[in-house]
C-alpha cells in the first residue's frame, strides 16, 4: 500500500537513538539520534510518521519522526516530570501520551500541529491502547486501568487489578482487533489479566513468565505474544481458549512486543542485549535477530488496517 513502507522502528534508551529496520530484510538501514532516552514510540497508520515519548533530565518530551527522510522535525514538551507510553488514534489525528506530572494526566496532541491540545485528569499512567473504534482510551498505572470515553476526554471508569506490590511498573496493554478484549501485563506477578470491554472487567487471568511487560495481539486477533522480562522468553496466548500455546525463547530482557502488519513476523526487544528478535508466527520459532541501539526499550511498526 502506498506510504506504507515495511519499517520498524525502535526506542534505544541507552543510547539516545531509533533504529529503523527494514522488515523486509531485518537489517538496520537507518539510526535517528533523538534529544534524550527514548521510552516509547508509535508510528501513525498512514506510516509516515512515529511519535517518540522521551525523557531528558527534567522533562518529558515528545519527538516527531520523519519517515520519509528518517529526521525529527518536531519536538514538543508534554510534562515535567515522568512519561511513559504513546498511542495514535485509529484515525492518525491525535497522539495520547501518559506521564505523571505535576497534574498527573494523559496528555492529547493533534497531529496536524503536533501541540497539546487536551490533558485529562489521571492517575499515574504508563502505557496505553485504543479500542478499533477509536472510542475509548485503556490507560495502565499502578492500581489498574482507567477507561477514557475519546469524545468527551474524560476518565468513563476504572478497573482494579491485583498486583505484587505498590511499585510494580511496566505494565502494556493491547486490544483484540475486534475490540472486544484487552490483555493486561501485570509486571511482578507473572499474570495477564483479560478485560471483558463489555463489561470493562476482568474476564480471567493467564499465568506467563517472569515479570511479563509488553504485550500485542496479532492482526486476526487469534493471538496475544507477552514479553516476559524476567524469564527472557515470549508466552503465546490462543485469545479463544485464553490458554497458553507456546513459549518462545528470546534475547535477555525482552521488554516490548510488536506485530507486522500481515501477521507473519512478531518484534520483541531484548533490553539486555541490544538486539530485536523476529518470530514466525507460523512456527512460534525466532527467525532472526537484528543488532539495533544500546538498550532499546519500545518498538512500532505500521498498525494494521482497522476491521470492517
Amino acid at each position: 500500500m502506498e506510504g506504507k513502507a515495511p519499517f520498524a522502528y525502535v526506542a534505544n534508551n541507552r543510547s539516545h537513538d531509533v533504529s529503523v529496520i527494514d522488515t523486509a530484510t531485518n537489517t538496520v538501514v537507518a539510526t535517528v539520534p533523538v534529544d534524550g532516552a527514548p521510552i516509547r514510540i508509535a508510528v501513525t497508520p498512514d506510516g509516515k510518521r512515529a511519535y517518540i515519548a522521551i525523557r531528558t533530565q527534567n522533562t518529558g518530551t515528545v519527538s516527531v519522526l520523519d519517515a520519509a527522510n528518517n529526521t525529527v522535525v518536531d519536538t514538543e514538551t508534554v510534562t515535567d516530570f515522568f512519561i511513559a507510553g504513546v498511542a495514535i488514534t485509529p484515525d492518525g489525528k491525535q497522539a495520547y501520551v501518559a506521564n505523571s506530572g505535576n497534574a498527573n494526566a494523559v496528555s492529547v496532541l493533534d497531529t496536524a500541529t503536533n501541540k497539546v491540545v487536551a490533558n485529562i485528569p489521571q492517575r499515574e499512567s504508563i502505557d496505553l491502547a485504543f479500542t478499533p473504534d477509536g472510542k475509548h482510551a485503556y490507560v495502565t498505572d499502578f492500581d489498574g486501568v482507567s477507561v477514557i470515553d475519546t469524545t468527551g476526554q474524560k476518565v468513563q471508569t476504572t478497573i482494579p487489578i491485583s498486583k505484587a506490590d505498590s511499585s510494580t511498573v511496566g505494565r502494556g496493554i493491547a486490544i483484540t482487533p475486534d475490540g472486544k478484549q484487552a490483555y493486561l501485563t501485570n509486571g511482578g506477578t507473572n499474570k495477564v489479566s483479560v478485560i471483558n470491554t463489555a463489561t470493562n472487567t476482568v474476564s480471567t487471568t493467564v499465568v506467563v513468565g517472569v515479570d511479563p511487560v509488553g504485550v500485542a495481539v496479532t492482526p486476526d486477533g487469534k493471538r496475544a505474544y507477552v514479553a516476559n522480562h524476567g524469564s527472557n522468553d515470549v508466552s503465546v496466548i490462543d485469545t479463544a481458549t485464553n490458554a497458553p500455546m507456546a513459549t518462545v525463547g528470546v534475547g535477555p530482557a525482552p521488554v516490548a512486543v510488536a506485530t507486522a502488519a500481515d501477521g507473519k513476523h512478531v518484534y520483541v526487544t531484548n533490553s539486555d542485549s541490544g538486539t530485536v528478535s523476529v518470530i514466525d508466527t507460523a512456527t512460534n520459532t525466532v527467525a532472526a535477530t537484528v543488532s539495533v541501539g544500546g538498550k532499546p526499550l519500545a518498538i512500532g511498526i505500521i498498525p494494521p488496517a482497522p476491521v470492517t
